[in-house]
């Protein structure tokens, strides 16, 4: 009698790791993601509002990718220490890297400008190579968002954060 109490037992304890393991990691990774959305979204926000009425210092994001990804503020090129995003952000990228001059080439792997005020002084939204995407995902989680510029929304600056199927 014990004997088939303790299978019985250790085949119910096995089902319900099965399924509730997978979930709590979907939780998590949603709740990374989650996380990693609302720093960009305010970092965004504040370096473009400082940009435009040109009272802040900030007038670009970095945001770095890799096993420690990150957003710092930037200043005539020079960059802050990156605040860390929450482990695990996949960060991919077809904006200009810190390092190249032209969106897609070397360095948007490592760490992706997005700039508010032009080096070109082409004016608030007009910077060379400030077309594009940035999507953030997680391993774990089907949920993704990105943040969009150029396109539709013209020469102005304006960014717009899609989420999951609307990211392409």
């Amino acid at each position: 009698m014990k004997l088939t109490e303790l299978l019985t037992s250790m085949t119910i304890l096995s089902l319900l790791t099965t399924f509730a393991v997978p979930t709590t990691l979907r939780i998590i990774a949603n709740a990374k993601v989650t996380g990693a959305l609302l720093q960009l979204h305010q970092t965004a926000k504040q370096s473009r509002y400082d940009a435009i009425i040109n009272y802040g210092q900030v007038r670009s994001v970095a945001i770095f990718a890799g096993e420690n990804p990150g957003i710092a503020e930037c200043l005539d090129g020079i960059c802050g220490k990156p605040m860390p995003m929450p482990k695990g952000i996949v960060i991919k990228s077809t904006f200009r890297g810190i390092d190249a001059k032209v969106a897609g080439k070397d360095g948007a792997d490592r760490a992706t400008l997005v700039s508010w005020s032009s080096e070109t002084n082409a004016g608030i939204g007009g910077s060379y190579g400030q077309h594009g995407s940035i999507t953030f995902s997680h391993p774990w989680s089907l949920k993704k968002f990105c943040l969009v510029r150029g396109g539709a929304f013209g020469n102005e600056g304006e960014y717009a954060i899609r989420k999951d199927k609307e990211c392409k």
